[in-house]
């Protein structure tokens, strides 16, 4: 059995805490202290590879496959926007069967349907809007990805007293990103770095940590697809610590977890 696999499910999540672990890319795994499992943005296939050529093929494994997460007791499927590197088409198409619910902007939604995911499993999420389960609270938040994505949006997960804030893809909107924390004291801020496609860079990045005064910083979508990496999150983690000393920079390896 896959090894992430054994963990996720082996791991005990104590009351009002939340454990995270990165799939790579942009791909997240939360699980909440019921033993559900929150996934955000996910990429476990080479979909990108085999739908946009080399410049786009993963360049190492995941540490998990869709058959694995089919296992989990997933609570939610949300995605920020529908690049294939964060609605992975792949791994959709081998959880047709399965009953939990997606939540995406419309755009996205639309093409979960065209993947023939059920309708009733289809739920659209835009700025301000959000859903509420049995153990968490979902917010959808802004995100400016341009015109590549103009219904783009950030995505903050509540449980109990942890917050987790996934920016998506985005560039850097300072007014827009006060907003979004408003009177919200967030546990983990998660944000791109590669500084491709609109993208902040992890100056950028830092700085809008530097904002949004998270518990820990977590820098993603950098080195995993040649033609849309960059970014330097050893940069990133020492300009969080100069510019956001109540912040800390926490790098994962894929696979790897944090637990709030």
């Amino acid at each position: 059995m896959n090894s992430l696999l054994c963990e996720i499910q082996g791991l005990t999540v104590d009351p009002g805490r939340l454990a995270v672990w990165s799939l790579g890319q942009a791909g997240y795994a939360c699980k909440l202290p019921t033993g559900r499992v929150v996934l955000i943005d996910p990429y476990v296939t080479d979909y990108c590879g085999r739908q946009l050529g080399s410049a786009f093929k993963r360049l190492y494994p995941s540490p998990i496959g869709p058959g694995e997460l089919a296992r989990l007791p997933i609570a939610a499927y949300l995605m920020t926007h529908h690049h294939e590197d964060h609605l992975d088409a792949d791994c959709i198409r081998e959880l047709l069967e399965e009953d939990f619910p997606f939540y995406g902007p419309p755009e996205t939604v639309r093409r979960l349907r065209e993947l023939g995911v059920d309708e009733k499993r289809c739920h659209s999420l835009a700025e301000g809007g959000g859903a509420t389960l049995r153990d968490c609270a979902i917010r959808a938040v802004h995100a400016d990805h341009g015109e590549l994505a103009p219904d783009a949006i950030g995505i903050i997960i509540q449980s109990e007293r942890k917050i987790v804030y996934h920016m998506g893809d985005t560039c850097l909107r300072e007014e827009r990103l006060r907003d979004s924390v408003a009177d919200t004291r967030v546990d983990l801020l998660i944000a791109p770095i590669n500084g491709k496609y609109g993208n902040m860079n992890e100056v950028e990045a830092a700085r809008a940590v530097q904002i949004a005064n998270p518990a820990f910083a977590a820098p993603c979508h950098f080195w995993l697809l040649p033609g849309n990496s960059g970014g330097d999150p050893l940069r990133f983690m020492e300009a969080v610590t100069e510019w956001a000393p109540r912040t800390t920079p926490f790098l994962f390896r894929q696979g790897e977890m944090l637990l709030l």
